[in-house]
């Protein structure tokens, strides 16, 4: 048994000031129905930040009074910054029948979404920091940029890079961004501009980071064998994978070591029964430069050490398979938290149906990697074409 993604919907990634919480997961909602022209069994939601940045919860009966939708099964799930990615992961499991409770759900409505605008400056570091230990970071106020900046220093002194070397991997998302119309930051920045770009923690500068917007993004999954979409191109999940491995990272044996997303791409490839090789594009959790490189390392496209010096040479680029961040990745598309995982999903499936606002022709398969903090969680999906 398979899963297909029948219909796709996603905001513009921005600060919406005129727009709730809920407005912005019934716009993506809707757009997936449509297009999906299917009235859903069920209706998870991915979040993570509800209850603290719009003192919201019971999302899931609310949106779907939004949406018109009644006497179905909803409820949230909350994963840190890969909720969205980890409600389609549920999800997925629920239509293979891996849980047989749900054996009479055909088709699972899954919306992630966002709202962090509202927030003053000191009220999103303490946000973004919630996916943390209370009793060892968050307590003695450490944020999520420095321990960013804690990584980065560790990574650029065991491979011997330099700071405005990682800056290749920000100045390629924001060129691949130029074209995508919900993309938050679709400009260009220069290496030298993001090298020069002001400290925000040493050695993390401020064009190194994604930024904070608002954003929601759905999908509508269903049975193969029930699925109304007769489009040639439609899009399944050959595998998805989630891990996770100890919250603080420098309790690791090994602090570099991406435990987590290394076992699910161990698990997604064998699921799915392909090669990595057989891949042509990839959005990874590329928050800043340093987790970005060590993500590629850590699923194989790259040697450990090695990802800056491919990105350098050319890998990466929409020359050169595996594509990177087609859309501009975490860091220009944006990265409204839980929406994102949703995000990278509905990318990679326009770009497998030839309609991506920067459509590379010819992909057959594409992979996403969403995590939560310093690979405390991971996730990953495997999509491809049907044949």
């Amino acid at each position: 048994m398979s899963v297909n993604i029948a219909g796709t919907g996603l905001t513009k990634i921005s600060e919406h000031w005129s727009k709730s919480l809920i407005d912005l997961a019934v716009m993506s909602g809707r757009q997936a129905l449509s297009e999906s022209n299917i009235s859903p069994d069920m209706i998870i939601i991915g979040n993570m930040l509800s209850s603290y940045a719009s003192n919201q919860e019971n999302l899931g009966s609310i949106i779907s009074e939004k949406l018109g939708l009644q006497g179905t099964t909803t409820f949230k799930i909350e994963s840190s910054s890969c909720s969205g990615a980890m409600a389609v992961h549920v999800a997925n499991n629920i239509l293979n029948g891996k849980d047989r409770s749900t054996s009479g759900i055909n088709s699972i409505l899954v919306i992630g979404v966002e709202k962090m605008s509202d927030l003053s400056p000191s009220q999103l570091v303490q946000a973004i920091s919630l996916g943390e230990s209370y009793e060892y970071l968050q307590f003695f106020g450490v944020s999520m940029t420095s321990l960013y900046a804690l990584f980065s220093n560790l990574y650029m002194e065991r491979y011997n890079i330099s700071k405005n070397d990682l800056s290749y991997f920000p100045a390629l998302s924001h060129k691949n961004s130029v074209s995508c119309k919900h993309a938050q930051f679709n400009r260009e920045f220069s290496v030298e501009s993001i090298s020069r770009s002001p400290i925000i923690s040493s050695p993390i500068r401020l064009l190194d980071c994604s930024p904070i917007g608002d954003g929601s993004a759905a999908v509508v999954l269903t049975r193969s064998e029930s699925s109304n979409n007769n489009n040639p191109n439609t899009v399944k999940i050959l595998s998805s994978s989630a891990s996770n491995s100890p919250v603080n990272f420098f309790e690791r044996s090994d602090m570099l070591k991406f435990y987590s997303t290394e076992q699910c791409i161990s698990n997604a490839l064998s699921e799915s029964q392909i090669k990595l090789s057989d891949i042509d594009l990839i959005e990874v959790h590329d928050v800043v430069p340093a987790i970005t490189a060590n993500i590629l390392e850590s699923l194989g496209f790259s040697k450990p050490g090695k990802a800056v010096l491919d990105v350098i040479s050319g890998k990466y680029t929409l020359d050169s398979r595996p594509f990177l961040s087609t859309s501009g990745g975490l860091k220009a598309r944006g990265n409204p938290l839980s929406a994102t995982g949703i995000y990278q999903i509905i990318e990679i499936t326009r770009q497998l149906q030839n309609r991506s606002d920067n459509n590379i022709n010819k992909t057959q398969i594409g992979l996403s990697q969403n995590m939560s903090g310093i690979d405390s969680n991971s996730v990953i999906h495997i999509l491809g074409v049907v044949n």
